[in-house]
């Protein structure tokens, strides 16, 4: 008996780990299986001082289809299954969005439905010109709950009332206007674009890129009329500024020489 292969496949190029969804027959919709591996994955590899970046990809013709309609109706129809399964969705966004390292989206084919909460929780987003999304969950009488922070933080308030109301396909070039996408480019282009983007990330600080993280997720929620808000900055500043990583980094400009966590 063939032995099944795990629905998320997991290699390393030195300090960048790849994450890759698995299950290419069935447009890697997203099962019981790939969540829970997903999760493991972000929180283990988030702790992991040989791990600087990490790249989200997927086997065969799509990124995801979204979440497996087995498995949610299966979730549905279990009234204490069904509760849990939101949180358990919740926990895997919230993993890739508050990994302390930096994750980067290789996207093609489509990206629907939840997905799209897993590309949106990422911190760079490449795709291919070729790549379609959607929200759909209307149009089978569901609604994109647990992506909604991400999504809605990605393509902005506007845009989600659309999308999420119509369940509408759109194209990856109005995904980009969006700035749901960060970076766009031809089908056979999509792996040097990423490596680009890799490369780029290799020379970045890793605990300062952390800091970046949590940065953008914080003072996004502050009032920034609040002096309060300022003096936290400032305070935030001084603490980074003051550590071992930063006086590495500025000694090493100074000396016009690369700083140790360059590989």
């Amino acid at each position: 008996m063939t032995e099944q292969a795990p629905a998320v496949l997991e290699s390393r190029d030195g300090k960048v780990v790849t994450l890759t969804l698995n299950r290419p027959q069935v447009k890697n919709a997203m099962n019981g299986e790939m969540v829970e591996r997903l999760i493991e994955s972000f929180k283990r590899l988030g702790q992991d001082e040989e791990t600087h970046a990490i790249v989200l990809a997927a086997n065969g013709d799509a990124f995801c289809s979204g979440a497996d309609l087995g498995y949610m109706l299966q979730m549905a129809q279990n009234a204490g299954a069904n509760a849990q399964s939101g949180h358990t969705l919740t926990h895997l966004f919230r993993g890739i969005a508050e990994c302390p390292k930096p994750v980067v989206a290789r996207v093609h084919g489509l990206c629907f439905a939840g997905a799209t909460g897993l590309v949106s929780a990422c911190d760079i987003v490449v795709a291919s010109s070729n790549v379609t999304f959607s929200l759909p969950e209307v149009k089978i009488g569901l609604i994109p709950a647990t992506i909604s922070p991400f999504v809605i933080q990605a393509m902005g308030v506007q845009a989600a009332r659309r999308y999420f109301i119509t369940g509408e396909v759109f194209t990856a070039q109005k995904a980009h206007a969006l700035g749901m996408v960060h970076e766009l480019c031809e089908p056979d282009s999509l792996d040097l674009t990423v490596q680009a983007m890799v490369d780029n990330l290799r020379k970045c600080a890793p605990q300062a890129m952390a800091e970046c993280k949590a940065l953008v997720r914080e003072v996004s929620r502050m009032d920034i009329t609040a002096d309060a808000t300022h003096a936290h900055l400032a305070e935030r500043l001084a603490r980074v500024r003051s550590g071992a990583e930063a006086a590495e980094g500025m000694q090493a400009f100074l000396e016009k020489r690369k700083p140790k966590w360059v590989a």
